[in-house]
């Protein structure tokens, strides 16, 4: 007999991370463990903001869509603001793979809100 899997009462389900990668990254389907675990969007792709967008506007972009914003630009430790967007640094240089690893850690058990108005490198 097929076994099924139970969802978790909605009341004890983890909320779903909604994240916003910045310019620098490849689409969203690249990461596809990250696009599996959260709700990954693109600010080019999705938003059809230019590549050569301000942090500014992609900061305030993640904060109206209630968004943690994944970047590589350590400028955003600057304009990060409390009760604002979070925000994700990821090392440059990595892989698509690696930075899929470190996404899906970085979020692994945790509450979107324990990020919210944060800068978190990892």
């Amino acid at each position: 007999m097929p076994t099924r899997k139970h969802k978790l009462p909605k009341a004890t389900r983890p909320k779903k991370f909604k994240l916003l990668l910045d310019t620098a990254f490849a689409s969203p389907q690249v990461f596809r463990s990250s696009y599996k675990r959260a709700n990954l969007k693109h600010v080019r792709y999705d938003f059809n903001l230019s590549p050569k967008s301000e942090d500014k506007h992609i900061y305030q972009l993640a904060s109206e869509t209630d968004r943690i914003v994944i970047s590589q630009d350590l400028d955003f430790l600057k304009i990060t603001k409390p009760k604002m967007a979070g925000v994700i640094i990821i090392p440059p240089y990595l892989s698509n793979e690696k930075i899929d690893q470190l996404i899906c850690s970085s979020i692994r058990g945790k509450d979107p809100s324990d990020f919210k108005g944060k800068a978190t490198k990892i």
